[in-house]
């Protein structure tokens, strides 16, 4: 081990860094500092990448458990940076890719080909940050409802901004328990003065 980084990572480290020739930005760990590998690629070939990642047997990421998004507004130019988390099970390593969008295009390719939870974390970060996903066959909003304007978790959202009024889409039924026909309690009449048979302790 290297600085207390687990065996495991270094050897992440240099099968990353052989695969992709350096071609990648490494960043400083900000998180989890003894799993902090963290890359910066470009949104062009991403998809080849993650490919990459999940398939080759120096790598494995069978499972991608976490994907949000970053505004870097008025700090940072791409405006927008799109973080995938990712864990092999195989080598028990963890990996960090950010993917930059602009402000004016905000947009990546998806990876919910690879990765079936990217279906529900990509819709998340569309409709918290506006950021699209290319080839994501159902982008829509999952936690704000469809005719919502805006992307809430931006930094520039009005937070006191007012939404239009919609039509309720399930009316409420009148209730109808007023309504039902009931028998009227009939009481039983009280047994006393009963006494127990003989054979009965």
């Amino acid at each position: 081990m290297t600085k207390n980084i687990p065996d495991q990572q270094c050897q992440l480290k240099t099968a990353f860094e052989t695969a992709f020739s350096g071609s990648f930005t490494e960043l400083p760990p900000l998180a989890w500092k003894e799993f902090g590998l963290q890359y910066s690629i470009p949104r062009e070939g991403m998809v080849a990448v993650f490919e990459r990642l999940k398939s080759e047997d120096a790598f494995l990421f069978n499972m991608l458990i976490g994907l949000t998004c970053v505004d870097w507004m008025d700090k940072k130019e791409p405006r927008f940076e799109v973080i995938y988390h990712l864990l092999s099970l195989t080598h028990n390593s963890r990996l960090c890719i950010r993917v930059a969008a602009d402000e004016d295009d905000p947009k990546v390719d998806s990876l919910r080909s690879l990765w079936p939870a990217a279906n529900f974390l990509e819709r998340e970060v569309w409709d918290m940050y506006g950021v699209e996903f290319e080839n994501h066959g159902d982008l829509r909003r999952i936690l704000m409802y469809d005719e919502f304007v805006g992307h809430p978790l931006r930094k520039d959202y009005p937070k006191h901004a007012k939404q239009p009024r919609i039509e309720l889409r399930v009316p409420e039924l009148r209730n109808t328990s007023a309504d039902m026909q009931r028998e009227q309690l009939v009481s039983l009449p009280v047994r006393q003065g009963l006494k127990r048979p003989a054979n009965e302790s």
